[in-house]
């Protein structure tokens, strides 16, 4: 006769201590004895250590319909801390130090200047306890938008700074300023100073630059590219680790490009006895020399993107972006 032993009961409550040893545990050993004990629990009661840790998850589910949520955040701030961490080590390559960081920019000091007939400012202290004026109210605006701005306030702001005259100029203004909010949000984060926010005179400029980005008028293929490149850089700009989110419309985006690509070739070139080429070439695949081109004018453009993403885009290996980024360090 064979005897079978009844499956004992799971004390949630008790289990619920030793499984939070298994990564709260002061030591290895501590924490590797709370895994044997967990999964001992766990066969007494007919289960594996997953099933059992599924009973709990469901059960604090049950009792804060909000836990959820918070270990996404729990999670969303330590992957944040970990990115601030990289980010400061990179800043102080560019900046020296903190103050460095911090320190206004030829163009926010010029913009500064232009704002000040028409800004209620206050004197604080910024993260490194430098006295400074930061703007209220800027053209009667105390908004982060110059939307309900007086016009001369946002004229000044316009004419505070040479306006690029292309459109791949001003994407390269909008990404110094992604760049530098991003730089000092880094240190702002790690600090538990809030997210830092950049002066209204520079939110004035930014808003001007994604005008004109978005409404002028093109006027070559430079400015076509530069318009496709602006979408991908607003939707980076959304995430803290982009390549951590798969975009919805990918497919869409990277069809445009390969069309724009195609259009490129076919149309881009020099006119040729006066008359502009109109029919396509026989054959329309990419050569070795045009993936080349594509790949450092990217590194030329946005020497910050990944070599997947790179590689995306242009249709070849991350390998051979790779090498072609290690050649071009080299030199």
């Amino acid at each position: 006769m064979t005897m079978h032993a009844q499956a004992s009961t799971l004390d949630m409550e008790k289990f619920a201590k030793v499984h939070r040893l298994m990564s709260e545990g002061a030591t290895d050993g501590e924490r590797a004895a709370a895994r044997a004990r967990a999964e001992a629990m766990a066969s007494r009661a007919g289960m594996t250590l997953k099933q059992a840790a599924s009973k709990l998850d469901a059960k604090a589910r049950a009792e804060d319909p909000f836990a959820g949520l918070r270990e996404m955040m729990r999670e969303g701030q330590e992957k944040r801390r970990h990115y601030s961490s990289a980010r400061c080590r990179e800043a102080l390559k560019r900046y020296g130090n903190v103050a460095g960081v911090f320190l206004r920019q030829p163009i926010e000091v010029a913009l500064f200047n232009a704002a000040t007939p028409f800004a209620v400012r206050e004197q604080f202290e910024d993260y490194c306890g430098t006295k400074r004026w930061f703007t209220q109210k800027l053209g009667g605006a105390g908004s982060y938008s110059m939307r309900e701005a007086d016009p001369a306030a946002v004229l000044a702001i316009h004419d505070g700074w040479p306006m690029p005259p292309t459109l791949s100029g001003i994407l390269n203004e909008l990404r110094f300023w992604e760049t530098l909010r991003r730089d000092r949000n880094a240190f702002a984060d790690a600090t538990g100073g809030g997210e830092y926010m950049h002066d209204l005179e520079a939110n004035f400029r930014r808003d001007l630059l994604e005008h004109k980005i978005r409404t002028r008028p093109i006027t070559c293929w430079d400015d076509m590219q530069a318009r496709l490149d602006w979408n991908q850089f607003e939707w980076e700009s959304q995430w803290i680790d982009p390549a951590g989110h798969a975009r919805s419309d990918a497919d869409e985006v990277e069809r445009l490009r390969r069309d724009f690509a195609i259009l490129r070739q076919l149309y881009g070139a020099p006119a040729q006895n006066g008359h502009a080429a109109s029919a396509p070439p026989a054959d329309l695949r990419r050569t070795n020399a045009n993936k080349q081109r594509d790949v450092l004018s990217i590194l030329d453009s946005e020497p910050g993107l990944s070599n997947r993403e790179i590689a995306r885009r242009c249709g070849v290996s991350p390998q051979t972006v790779g090498n072609w980024r290690g050649k071009r360090a080299a030199a």
